[in-house]
C-alpha cells in the first residue's frame, strides 16, 4: 500500500515488526524480560484499594491509563517508531506517578474527578512534577524513603524522555541520533534501549505504589482468612511481592519491609485480619462452587466448563479428577441441568450466530 509523497508508510512498518519478531524469536531472553516486566506492572496495579466506596470512581484511571501507555510504547517498537515508543514511556511514567499522587490521601476517587472528566478549569490540569513530588512527599513512608534513595533522581534521571517529545535535535528526532534510512527501520540496539527505560519506570513506579501502601509487601496467607475471595485492601500475595522484587534495587524491599513494621495502619489491618477465624475447608469449597456457577451461568454453560476443566487437568499431566474435584463437577452438572445452563448464555439467548 503506497501513498505518495509519504515516506512513512505502513508496509515499512509491517517489515519493521517482521524482523522485530525474528529479533525477539533469536533472542528469547529479551522476549521473557519483556513479558516479565508485564506481568510485574500489571500486579502493582492490584496494590490499589478497590471497594465499594470507589468501585468506577476513577481512582484506579491514571494507573489504568499508565499500562496502556506503556503496551503502546511496546507496540510502537516493534513497528520501528522508536520515537514515539520513548513518548509513550514518558506518557506512562508521569501517568503511573498520577496514580499515587490522586490517591496519596486515600481520596483518589473525589482528588481525580476534576482531571478525569478534562473540565476546563485549572483544578483539571495536569500537575507538574514540581507539585506531584511536593504532594508525594507528604506521605511519610515515601518521605522517608526519598531522603534515604533519592527516588527524585531516580526520576529526573528519567528526564532524557522529556527529549523525545519536543525533540531535542537529531539523537531525539525519528532517526534517533543513527545513520539510517528516513523511514521506519528494524533497529536491535533502540530496543535494548527502549528495554532499559521501560525497566527504570516500572521499578520507580513500583516503588512509589509499594510505599503508599506497605501493607503490599507484608507477607501473610490471605486465603487462611478469606479462602478464595480475598478482598481487595492494598495486599499482595507473596509470590507477587517476589516477583515485583525482582526488578527493584537492592535493599529497597528490606527497607520497604521496615517501613511497614512501623506503619500503624499497616500493622492494625494485619491484627484485625489475624483475629478474623480461619476459613474451614467446607467454607472455601463453597466460594468455589460459587464462582463456577457463576462462570457457567452468565457465560460458558457447563459442557464447555467441563471440557475446559478436563484441557486443564491433562495439562498438568494428569489423567482423571480427584474425588474432591468429581464430587464438584457432579454438584455442578445436576445445578446446571435444573436451571437450563447446559449451553453457554450466548447460546441459550440464541445470540449465537
Amino acid at each position: 500500500m503506497k501513498f505518495p509523497p509519504y515516506i512513512y508508510e505502513p508496509d515499512k512498518s509491517i517489515e519493521a515488526y517482521r524482523q522485530t519478531e525474528e529479533h525477539f524469536e533469536s533472542n528469547p531472553e529479551i522476549k521473557k524480560r519483556i513479558e516479565d516486566l508485564g506481568w510485574i506492572y500489571h500486579t502493582v496495579g492490584m496494590i490499589i484499594p478497590q471497594n465499594f466506596e470507589n468501585l468506577w470512581s476513577g481512582h484506579y484511571f491514571p494507573f489504568i491509563d499508565s499500562w496502556e501507555e506503556l503496551q503502546v510504547s511496546f507496540n510502537q517498537i516493534c513497528f520501528g517508531l522508536y520515537k514515539q515508543a520513548f513518548v509513550s514511556l514518558r506518557s506512562g511514567l508521569e501517568l503511573g506517578m498520577l496514580s499515587v499522587y490522586f490517591n496519596i490521601n486515600d481520596d483518589g476517587h473525589n482528588a481525580v474527578k476534576e482531571w478525569l472528566h478534562s473540565k476546563d478549569v485549572k483544578e483539571a490540569d495536569t500537575p507538574r512534577t514540581k507539585t506531584i513530588w511536593k504532594i508525594l512527599k507528604q506521605n511519610d513512608n515515601i518521605r522517608s524513603f526519598n531522603e534515604k534513595h533519592d527516588l527524585e533522581k531516580v526520576h529526573n534521571d528519567l528526564g532524557y524522555l522529556h527529549n523525545y517529545v519536543h525533540t531535542k535535535g537529531a539523537k531525539h528526532s525519528n532517526r534517533m541520533g543513527l545513520f539510517k534510512s528516513n523511514y521506519q527501520t528494524f533497529e536491535p540496539k533502540l530496543i535494548l534501549k527502549w528495554l532499559d527505560s521501560y525497566a527504570e519506570i516500572i521499578s520507580l513506579i513500583s516503588t512509589l505504589h509499594l510505599l503508599k501502601y506497605p501493607i503490599s509487601v507484608v507477607r501473610f496467607d490471605y486465603s487462611k482468612k478469606f479462602g478464595i475471595d480475598i478482598p481487595n485492601f492494598g495486599n499482595l500475595e507473596e509470590h507477587n511481592i517476589d516477583k515485583i522484587a525482582t526488578i527493584l534495587p537492592a535493599n529497597y524491599l528490606a527497607d520497604m519491609e521496615e517501613i511497614a513494621k512501623r506503619d500503624h495502619g499497616t500493622q492494625e489491618t494485619i491484627m484485625e485480619i489475624s483475629a478474623l477465624p480461619d476459613m474451614t475447608e467446607e467454607q472455601v469449597e463453597a466460594q468455589i462452587i460459587n464462582l463456577e456457577k457463576m462462570s457457567i451461568e452468565n457465560g460458558e454453560g457447563f459442557t464447555k466448563w467441563l471440557e475446559n476443566q478436563e484441557t486443564w487437568l491433562k495439562s498438568f499431566g494428569q489423567e482423571a479428577f480427584d474425588d474432591k474435584m468429581k464430587n464438584r463437577i457432579e454438584l455442578l452438572r445436576r445445578w446446571a441441568e435444573e436451571n437450563g445452563f447446559m449451553d453457554s448464555k450466548v447460546k441459550r439467548l440464541g445470540l449465537d450466530i
